[in-house]
């Protein structure tokens, strides 16, 4: 893993950027890792889009992201990211306020966020899904940390450290979208899929302000993020979790290639929404 993750980042971007399309058209053609799912996925949200093209992007994109990622690490500033309302959050951070923050799987996630920590200058901190993989946890985690982002494993009893951080002026991150064995079932893309309402319940909790943030690729080594306003939040968890998981859903639909297709979202939820 070490070897490969030294040859990665050595590797110039323009090769990588032929080496991730490649690696999609490997994907596509002869891989069939998760492809029927994500192209079931795809179909289902946009029926009337062919799907190899922006599935193909989205796996080049992915793989594209992880060589940014540890070049980056290695040559600070080889990678280009715009960053829009962010201001806010860094005053209220410089305050010793705290905010929330929620986003979803949309372009290069493992890249933008500890991008942000670093060029904002936002005390962040992400609740992450450890990988089962040990040395792959152990390598994210290196790579996040050296680029000032904190992590926070997401699991049973995390909920007092996360208001533990906010408390602290930190900005709280929660990446919603993935699939979930228990959930609160909220609409995506005309099915109900199971959602962590942990956002919603701190919002609820704190009265501190959340947003959503998007982000996406421009083109090699060139990324945007912005940061939404304010959202309005009811203090209903399940309201306000559906409203949070349309603004992905609003996403995804104006960048159909950006989203993460491969894993199955809706699992295990029940079948139609309402």
């Amino acid at each position: 893993m070490n070897l490969v993750a030294w040859i990665v980042a050595r590797t110039p971007l323009a090769v990588a950027a032929g080496v991730a399309t490649v690696a999609a058209w490997l994907w596509w053609l002869l891989i069939p890792i998760r492809r029927r799912l994500a192209i079931l996925n795809f179909r289902s949200a946009f029926p009337d889009v062919p799907p190899g093209v922006p599935l193909r992007r989205m796996m080049a994109g992915l793989v594209l992201g992880y060589f940014e990622l540890l070049y980056e690490e290695r040559v600070p500033g080889s990678v280009e990211l715009s960053i829009e309302g962010v201001e806010p959050i860094a005053e209220r951070g410089k305050a010793g306020k705290g905010t929330l923050v929620f986003a979803g799987h949309l372009g290069s996630w493992d890249l933008v966020g500890p991008l942000l920590a670093r060029r904002s200058g936002i005390k962040a901190t992400v609740v992450v899904k450890v990988p089962r993989s040990e040395r792959v946890a152990a390598l994210i985690e290196r790579v996040r940390a050296s680029y000032g982002l904190g992590l926070l494993p997401n699991k049973t009893g995390s909920m007092p450290r996360v208001y533990e951080l906010l408390e602290d002026g930190h900005t709280v991150v929660f990446v919603i979208d993935q699939r979930l064995a228990r959930g609160v079932a909220v609409p995506f893309f005309g099915r109900l899929a199971l959602t962590a309402p942990a956002v919603a319940v701190a919002a609820a909790k704190t009265s501190v302000p959340v947003h959503f943030l998007e982000y996406w690729r421009e083109g090699t080594a060139r990324h945007q993020a912005v940061f939404s306003a304010f959202l309005p939040v009811t203090g209903r968890v399940e309201d306000d979790i559906a409203a949070f998981t349309a603004r992905i859903e609003e996403a995804v639909r104006r960048r159909p290639h950006n989203w993460l297709w491969l894993h199955d979202r809706w699992k295990g939820a029940p079948a139609a929404a309402p």
